[in-house]
């Protein structure tokens, strides 16, 4: 029963665009300012083209996961996710760049990806029962913390080595 996972396939050209995964996951993060999103967003659906992408919220409806389920998928390595946090002027410290939203990234999901992960789930569900699958989709309430989505801690040295102010 175990099978390939049909992960989707970045191309060269748009990995400096979306940002490098993070070690160990196929979490791609990117971080800049309003133009740069608008950049990211184009590759990003690009690369989704055939189905396009949800968000993690929206892959959770999808496969039935929760979104700690989604959450635990994604750091483990077994969901790609692109994520990008904007970067704006500080309102209280004149030239100091801060993260909107906190540096709560937006993110999307490729869909084809959730529609796999659906497919195993159901699969996996008539041969180990539904408790056994059902818990791993649950996730735990430690999953449910989403802090590993934010930047590192040294985003704005990155930010200003890639060109940023």
């Amino acid at each position: 029963m175990k099978k390939e996972f049909p992960f989707i396939e970045i191309p060269e050209r748009f990995k400096e665009i979306i940002g490098t995964p993070d070690p160990g996951t196929r979490m791609y993060k990117a971080i800049g300012d309003r133009s740069a999103f608008r950049l990211w967003n184009d590759a990003v659906f690009e690369i989704c083209a055939e189905e396009g992408a949800v968000s993690p919220g929206g892959a959770s409806l999808y496969t039935y996961a929760t979104r700690a389920g989604v959450h635990k998928r994604l750091k483990e390595g077994r969901l790609t996710g692109f994520f990008f946090s904007i970067v704006t002027d500080s309102k209280w410290i004149k030239g100091r760049k801060t993260l909107e939203e906190g540096g709560r990234p937006y993110g999307f999901i490729p869909y084809s990806e959730c529609k796999a992960w659906a497919k195993e789930l159901e699969e996996r569900e008539k041969v180990e029962g539904v408790e056994t699958v059902k818990k791993e989709a649950q996730g735990t309430k430690a999953d449910l913390d989403d802090d590993f989505l934010l930047p590192s801690k040294d985003w704005r040295k990155k930010y200003q080595k890639k060109g940023g102010e």
